[in-house]
């Protein structure tokens, strides 16, 4: 038997189901062109730990056509290297890259640059992450 009740019920509980997947599929209308602009520049940060590793990276260009980006990665430990990375439009761009087998993923959240590093270095095979920030144009 189907109430009054029941009713507002099902009606209620069908709104809120309706406002979740709105909600959780809402996606920042953000252009690739604003996305490459948010990227490009240099970033600087440091790496958690005892040894306290400085990166410098500088995104100097991104092909959205090829899905690439030409940077160069200034490390106190490595030295400075340019790569080609892989360019991952989307909500959070991401750049990837593969220096020496390693991987090395930065993803852009809130105007911050969160990085992370597995592989091996020095024989050893480490995970670390690192919050850059951009440094302002002058």
């Amino acid at each position: 038997m189907v109430t009054r009740k029941t009713t507002s019920i099902a009606f209620i509980g069908i709104l809120i189901t309706a406002w979740i997947i709105v909600f959780v599929t809402h996606v920042e209308a953000e252009t690739t062109d604003e996305q490459k602009q948010a990227l490009i520049g240099e970033w600087k940060g440091v790496w958690p730990g005892p040894s306290g590793d400085t990166l410098t990276l500088i995104i100097h260009e991104i092909d959205t056509a090829k899905a690439k980006a030409r940077c160069t990665t200034i490390s106190s430990v490595s030295g400075e290297k340019t790569h080609l990375a892989d360019f991952i439009p989307g909500p959070n761009p991401k750049l990837e890259l593969k220096p020496e087998g390693n991987d090395l993923k930065f993803i852009l959240k809130n105007k911050v640059l969160q990085g992370t590093f597995k592989g091996m270095r020095g024989g050893t095979y480490i995970s670390n992450s690192i919050s850059m920030e951009k440094k302002q144009q002058k």
